[in-house]
């Protein structure tokens, strides 16, 4: 008799309707189980701790750069990026039915997404109080409880907690979207033919070091497609560089590279190489 496959349980920054949630439930398989927790960290401490078999976690938005939080984290965990999705992002403004715009004191959101709708929030509610949420449906689920309160979500949030869609498509930028990681313990995938490759560079805080450390890169015709200084909290002052460059780890000229690097004794951390994401997600 054949075994039933095994469950995977993935972790997902909560509660459901997020745009996480909606990430995770499209890549989910027939027999995967998804996780919501309270924020980002808790995606990596699940995974870490081994409650789930992969996390979703979203590194940037289009609009609003990097979400650091999530870059800081990659730097200390163990994990490893399997994966790059992205999604485009349309956000509403959602309230207790019957609401008016009038009847609205606060707005709640996360963060990234209070940033990517502030010239519309300027224009429709500059006296309205903004206030930040661990994710968008938390804030969601709160204004389904509080008469006045407002949130940014998108629709399937609004489904969810019973609330009224006031306005749609509130985004400054119309063609929005967020890029997302799955995380896992273990190996990165096989090379795919059209692969990134995401790594963290330890630099000493000497002229010209950066230089040296992106130089190898250069000589061996490959292509780096971003680059963020993080700082490493180890001393004052001191930052390492977070890195993606086009091709795999096991590609001839990024171990060219690699090897480079290290007779520099320049330290890197490999997050991972992972399939290219296409578009949309």
């Amino acid at each position: 008799m054949n075994k039933p496959p095994a469950r995977q349980v993935v972790a997902y920054l909560g509660p459901a309707g997020s745009y996480s949630h909606a990430v995770a439930l499209k890549h989910a398989g027939p027999h995967t189980e998804l996780l919501p927790v309270a924020d980002i960290p808790a995606v990596f401490d699940a995974v870490e701790q081994g409650r789930a078999d992969s996390g979703v976690v979203p590194v940037e938005n289009s609009s609003e750069g990097s979400i650091t939080i999530t870059l800081d984290h990659l730097l200390t965990s163990p994990l490893t990026i399997q994966a790059e999705w992205l999604l485009p992002i349309h956000h509403c403004l959602l309230a207790l039915p019957g609401t008016n715009s009038q009847d609205i004191r606060l707005i709640r959101a996360h963060p990234q997404s209070l940033g990517q709708c502030r010239q519309w929030l300027q224009q429709h509610y500059p006296q309205v109080e903004k206030v930040a949420a661990s994710s968008n449906s938390e804030a969601a689920r709160l204004a389904s409880g509080e008469a006045g309160a407002a949130a940014i979500a998108g629709r399937t949030a609004a489904a969810l907690y019973g609330l009224d869609v006031l306005a749609g498509s509130i985004e400054d930028a119309h063609d929005n979207s967020t890029r997302f990681f799955s995380l896992a313990r273990g190996a990165h995938p096989r090379q795919s033919g059209r692969d990134k490759t995401s790594l963290f560079i330890l630099t000493r805080n000497e002229p010209g070091t950066l230089l040296r450390a992106l130089e190898p890169f250069e000589h061996h015709g490959i292509n780096l497609s971003k680059l963020e200084s993080r700082p490493t909290r180890k001393t004052a002052w001191s930052y390492s560089f977070y890195l993606d460059v086009d091709g795999h780890v096991d590609d001839a000229a990024m171990q060219a590279a690699l090897a480079e690097l290290e007779r520099l004794s320049i330290e890197v951390k490999l997050l991972g190489s992972y399939p290219a994401a296409d578009w949309p997600v």
